[in-house]
């Protein structure tokens, strides 16, 4: 099949070759010319709209297909449980199982984009297959593939996902992060990636890069019949992987709506990802392209007037053109004074979509003028680079969250952890901690780094340290601590930051006792939040928030990884500093290992040590276990248990466990932290295969 650039300015539709396509069948790739000529005539072209459903899983099987364009998904189970068996598009097929055992639809058959199908009805596909021996044998070895769990079509695995960006305002940084976005999702997950310009000079990216000529739409009027690879000589690829396409379309030129949703069908073929940077105009192509899409991001600077625009044209296309939200991402260039959008803001004008700030990076477009290489490259370190790889990383269902859980002191070992990831360049998307767990992830997350977290921790060694902050309530009604004094302990590394001011998206959780259910902070003072999340029951006193009493977060979740899961982690690591009962049964060895030597010393000492020892055995004996080792070896070994229910969703859970250590010995930091360091460089081969790993 031959494609050529026609110089036809006003080009007819695409006329669909059904014998060409047929031959591409692996099926009917044996027979002759006149074979397939006879069985085009029994087959007709059908039409699917983006999500919309060929067949579903447990129903009648009545055709059989051929995909003509598009992309379609094979997955079992309902919506929010569903598993993708395969992806699969142009020259493939799928139906025949179902008509060849005379049983239902295995799985659910569902349109990614506009697509085409070629038709066979059942009646005539039996006959077919009863009539020709290269038909059967190529039956037969598809059934011995699927019998012995082989699947020999390549790319069933592999979706294609299409970025649409758009604003309807200049000069916002719209094109720099188009270019930026290509550069992260290559350099992420070194999958196939396209970057189309359709500005209406075409040329706007390349301008940039100094890379692409311009190609008008009108020449890819007869797409559809093209070979794979027909569009090799007007693809440039960028030093960094990702390749470059320049197609100008002016505003309201009909060729490009006819041609839009062929050309993007075409690139899915090969392309794991396909990035349009949208002219600012909406018309009837730019309106096809974001229909096709499967994540919309919108821009806008951080002008209200203008973010309000943005909030109104969103729920406009939402309105009309039935776009779901989950496929919405909002993208505000805070580019006025360094003033920044706040969380707040954000929820109030676009709800639960997710909203990302770039922040103003001074002469962004001229470096990226000046060396032809993308921002992102030149300066990985940069907020705006780290915020950009965060959206790459969650449209290519990448993000790696951090769960830190409870533990008291015993969760000083992730300061190790982090010490570990940090010096390995992993990559947090988001953390989530409970009690101790919230309060380190806290710190974390606001930039401070693990070293500086650590010079935290050792500000309390010490007992006499410890105990300063430690303020008994003279009215133990609620708790026999007050807490002001670590909350003012936290002030001083958190100050009055709120999360806002996170650079990486955090949740704390707390414990609400009015209602029973964990709280998730995300937004006010991220110390009023760790006070909440740490204020265990009958030592500190419950914290009063919003109407509601909260207490300890790992009284319901000591390992909030739901949490995580349902802010979009893909991949997470947990930490859980909870002894096993093989760690318990370890300590209570060593215990008393050191007590049977410490009783053989003592024998051998005289007789006023003697007596010294056995009157500190008698105080031990008296007020051991005191008050407080009793509320909290009660509440640690119900969190425990549920530590280990929740650690089994997820990815990957390091386990810093000191076996001799208590719950109480903050002022002891250095024991922890080494753990957790050597627990993490265990793993570390692991977390970065689980990372590197692509959720497809």
């Amino acid at each position: 099949m031959e494609f050529s650039l026609g110089p036809e300015s006003h080009p007819q539709p695409d006329k669909i070759d059904k014998i060409s396509f047929l031959s591409l069948c692996p099926l009917f790739a044996g027979l002759s010319q006149w074979e397939l000529q006879s069985i085009s005539r029994l087959t007709r072209l059908v039409e699917y709209k983006k999500d919309e459903t060929v067949y579903e899983e447990g129903g009648p099987a009545d055709s059989f297909y051929i995909v003509v364009s598009g992309r379609f998904e094979v997955s079992l189970g309902s919506l929010d449980k569903k598993k993708v068996l395969a992806y699969i598009r142009r020259g493939d097929y799928f139906g025949e199982m179902a008509l060849l055992t005379h049983e239902p639809h295995s799985a659910t058959l569902r349109a990614l984009s506009d697509s085409l199908l070629l038709q066979l009805k059942k009646e005539d596909f039996k006959r077919i297959t009863e009539s020709s021996a290269s038909v059967s044998l190529e039956i037969s070895r598809r059934l011995s593939s699927r019998v012995k769990g082989i699947e020999t079509r390549s790319r069933l695995l592999m979706p294609s996902d299409i970025v649409t960006i758009f604003s309807n305002q200049n000069h916002v940084g719209r094109t720099e992060f188009s270019i930026n976005l290509a550069a992260s999702l290559f350099q992420e997950t070194r999958q196939k990636t396209v970057l189309l310009d359709m500005s209406p000079s075409g040329s706007e990216i390349s301008a940039k890069l100094h890379m692409a000529k311009k190609v008008p739409i009108a020449q890819f009027h007869n797409i559809s019949n093209a070979a794979p690879g027909a569009l090799a000589n007007f693809l440039v690829r960028h030093p960094v992987g990702f390749e470059v396409l320049s197609v100008g379309h002016e505003e309201g030129d009909a060729l490009g709506e006819a041609i839009i949703v062929s050309l993007l069908n075409h690139l899915a073929i090969d392309y794991r990802f396909i990035i349009i940077d949208l002219p600012h105009g909406i018309d009837g192509m730019v309106i096809k392209a974001l229909k096709q899409s499967d994540t919309m991001c919108f821009l806008t600077d951080s002008s209200l007037n203008n973010v309000t625009e943005t909030r109104d044209i969103v729920a406009e296309l939402e309105k009309n053109l039935s776009f779901p939200e989950n496929r919405i991402s909002i993208v505000i260039n805070e580019v006025l004074m360094g003033i920044r959008t706040t969380v707040t803001t954000k929820r109030e004008l676009f709800g639960d979509k997710p909203v990302y700030s770039l922040p103003a990076t001074k002469g962004l477009g001229e470096r990226e003028e000046a060396s032809s290489m993308p921002f992102v490259v030149s300066e990985p370190a940069a907020e705006y680079s780290r915020v950009v790889r965060h959206m790459a990383r969650r449209i290519s269902h990448n993000l790696v969250g951090l769960v830190l859980g409870s533990g008291a002191a015993l969760g000083l070992a992730h300061i190790g952890v982090l010490k570990v990831l940090e010096r390995e360049n992993i990559p947090i998307d988001m953390i989530s901690g409970s009690s101790i767990g919230a309060l380190i992830g806290s710190l974390y997350a606001v930039g401070k780094s693990s070293p500086e977290i650590q010079e935290a921790a050792e500000d309390v060694r010490g007992m006499v340290k410890f105990s300063q902050l430690l303020d008994v309530s003279l009215y133990p009604v609620r708790g026999l601590l007050d807490g002001r004094r670590i909350v003012r302990h936290f002030r001083k590394h958190l100050g009055n930051k709120t999360f806002d001011d996170c650079r990486i998206p955090l949740k704390i959780v707390g414990a609400n006792l009015s209602t029973r259910q964990i709280k998730v902070f995300e937004t006010g003072f991220i110390a009023d939040a760790v006070r909440a999340s740490i204020a265990i029951p009958a030592i500190f006193k419950p914290v009063f928030m919003y109407g509601d009493w909260v207490v300890d977060g790992g009284i319901l979740s000591p390992l909030p990884i739901e949490t995580l899961r349902r802010a979009g982690a893909n991949k997470i690591i947990a930490v859980n500093v909870f002894p096993t009962l093989k760690d318990i049964l370890e300590r209570k060895i060593l215990i008393e290992e050191a007590a049977e030597k410490e009783e053989g010393l003592i024998r051998q000492k005289n007789f006023v040590v003697q007596e010294m020892h056995r009157i500190k055995k008698f105080l031990i004996r008296r007020f051991t276990p005191n008050v407080f080792d009793i509320l909290m070896n009660t509440i640690q070994s119900m969190e425990t248990q549920i530590a280990e229910i929740e650690g089994a969703s997820a990815d990957l859970v390091i386990r810093p466990v000191v076996p001799n250590a208590s719950w109480v010995d903050f002022f002891k930091p250095e024991i922890f932290i080494k753990r957790g360091e050597e627990e993490a460089a265990r793993a570390l081969s692991k977390i970065k295969a689980l990372v590197s790993s692509q959720d497809l």
